[in-house]
């Protein structure tokens, strides 16, 4: 199989990564070469000014020390500072496209994709910003410290690598020990992210029904399972880490033995057995930091991997040049649309045109694939086969912001997102004042909005929690005309509203229609369905019919004898449903 191309943008960011560490490990050579200031200051001492009773080299030789720990300080600080910003630029090159890759995965793999996503760039820019980036650069300096120790005595060397193969080999034990509890903890913890995100979605219906204490009690079993496994992956880590710890603390005593061996059979100088200590410390600590590290840089890895996959498959598709639509000319050509592990399609071989002007109503019993044609018309997902195109251009291929400019879309859920009204009417675009208020007039909530605590300059909470059903689906109208756009796709655009509003869209719609634009809607009440052109039926996701609107309705509705035809009751439901 054929290995993947490098996403550009991850490709250019691991580029400057991989430069900023090269510095920082310039630097951390020479942090680490100083680190060698106390051993031989050490010595010096013991073996000169001991000897000799020389207060003047006793002097000079703790000046040039103390110069010499300012520079490794200054520069141990340079070196965490060049990570901190590293780990920013990384984020800052990652942050917008990684997102903007995750709402698009989210379209396939669910919510979780964004939120994830972002989580994984946010760890990825601790693990660099935190310094356990360093641990391969510290490690690299290792022969260096064992070859100071050979130097010193071979004894000394040969105690130092004993000690870096033995918590070589502890942090190896460490990470197979204490891998299968971190998956685990790991599946445990998203399962309660998953239990906690769905509680709080559906607040309403649990706190209404009083089902709070039964999801609260099957909340707590999951939580403590989490809790358990990931304590459980903890609790070895730390025994381990333990007895790493004490490790190299007695080979740091089997080292002042050694020395103190060597001196009194005159085979080292005194001064060397602090020297060898400090230098065995050095040597030993990125073997130790490796029982921890391990981990650290396989989770790195595990994030970087995601990270990579969300972005080769966010805009999988996508054309990146923006074109300009200027004709609201829809066609749709033997479209059909099969998700992802599934085999049944969803939508099958729909074919249609629409022409600027013209209003498709689109109906069909639950389950039909009425929402689903819509998402595919404006380019939410791809067709599994046929295409899409407006003004010629593929709906799903087309460069989202150019294309959003000439497309208005409100979904059967209209959500609102966090922020002011007039940001939400505007689709969150630096847009003049005139062309909100426009398009709320347009989906006469104006005066509504004006009703508000502050007008267009109330803020709305995730979701617009503080208004009616009926408001919000008027709101998302007013966001779908905003610009005037050339397509209109209204997926059961008059489900939540009232008389008023139903009048609202009605007027919204034979305006849009009136300056020129294609107009889909999705809908079972007959009153917005009365003004369409032609009507599509769909049923389990085919084209059963297609026609003169005054034709259609007529096979559909009911006969004044009270007996309805059997296509009425499968295609004209009393209520909406979800398709």
């Amino acid at each position: 199989m054929a290995r993947q191309p490098e996403p550009p943008v991850l490709q250019a960011a691991m580029r400057d990564l991989s430069r900023g560490a090269g510095a920082a490990a310039l630097v951390g050579f020479f942090v680490n070469l100083l680190h060698l200031s106390l051993p031989l200051y050490t010595i010096q001492i013991y073996d000169r000014v001991i000897s000799s009773g020389s207060f003047d080299t006793l002097a000079a030789l703790t000046l040039i020390v103390a110069i010499l720990l300012g520079f490794q300080a200054t520069l141990d600080f340079l070196r965490s500072r060049m990570f901190t910003v590293l780990g920013a630029r990384m984020a800052a090159r990652l942050g917008r496209p990684v997102f903007e890759a995750a709402v698009e995965a989210t379209l396939r793999d669910g919510t979780g994709a964004a939120a994830n996503a972002v989580r994984d760039l946010n760890d990825l820019r601790t693990f660099v910003a935190s310094g356990a980036i360093v641990l391969p650069l510290d490690l690299a300096v290792t022969p260096f410290f064992l070859l100071v120790l050979f130097v010193l005595h071979p004894v000394y060397g040969i105690i130092g690598l004993a000690g870096a193969m033995v918590l070589t080999v502890m942090a190896i034990a460490t990470e197979l020990t204490a891998r299968r509890p971190a998956s685990r903890a790991t599946l445990a913890a998203g399962a309660v992210q998953n239990e906690t995100a769905a509680a709080i979605r559906n607040a309403e219906v649990i706190t209404a029904m009083g089902m709070l204490p039964a999801i609260a009690e099957r909340w707590r079993v999951s939580q403590a399972r989490a809790l358990d496994s990931m304590e459980r992956g903890r609790s070895v880590a730390k025994a381990l880490h333990a007895v790493a710890k004490m490790l190299r603390i007695g080979l740091q005593i089997a080292i002042v033995c050694a020395g103190a061996t060597l001196v009194v059979r005159h085979e080292a100088s005194p001064g060397t057995i602090t020297a060898s200590a400090v230098i065995s410390a050095r040597l030993l600590l990125p073997f130790e930091h490796l029982i921890d590290g391990w981990r650290k840089w396989l989770d790195a890895f595990a994030a970087l991997d995601r990270l990579r996959d969300v972005l080769r498959r966010g805009a999988a598709g996508r054309s990146r040049t923006g074109v300009k639509l200027e004709q609201a000319a829809l066609v749709v050509d033997r479209v059909s649309y099969v998700p992802a592990g599934q085999d049944t399609p969803l939508v099958r071989g729909v074919s249609f045109k629409l022409e600027p002007g013209e209003l498709l109503g689109v109906v069909g019993p639950s389950g039909a694939g009425k929402s689903t044609l819509a998402r595919l018309v404006v380019g939410l997902w791809a067709p599994t086969a046929g295409g899409i195109y407006l003004d010629g251009q593929s709906t799903f291929v087309a460069e989202r912001a150019s294309f959003g400019l000439a497309v208005g879309y409100l979904p059967q859920d209209p959500l609102l997102l966090d922020g002011k009204v007039r940001e939400n009417i505007a689709r969150f675009r630096d847009a003049d004042m005139a062309d909100v208020v426009a398009a709320a007039r347009a989906a006469g909530v104006h005066e509504m909005i004006g009703r508000l605590p502050q007008g267009y300059e109330t803020h709305l909470t995730a979701g617009a929690a503080r208004l009616s059903g009926g408001q919000r689906q008027r709101l998302a109208l007013a966001r779908a005309l905003f610009g005037a756009p050339k397509l209109l796709v209204l997926d059961e655009p008059n489900s939540a509203l009232d008389s008023e509003g139903e009048a609202a869209l009605i007027s919204a719609v034979e305006h849009a229609r009136n300056r020129g634009a294609a107009v889909l809607v999705v809908a079972q009440r007959t009153s917005i369905l009365n003004r369409a052109d032609r009507l599509l039926v769909l049923k389990d996701g085919m084209v059963s019919q297609m026609g003169d609107r005054t034709e259609i309705l007529g096979t559909l509705t009911p006969r004044r004898s009270g007996v309805a035809k059997p296509a009425a009751a499968a295609v004209l439901p009393a209520s909406g449903g979800r398709a």
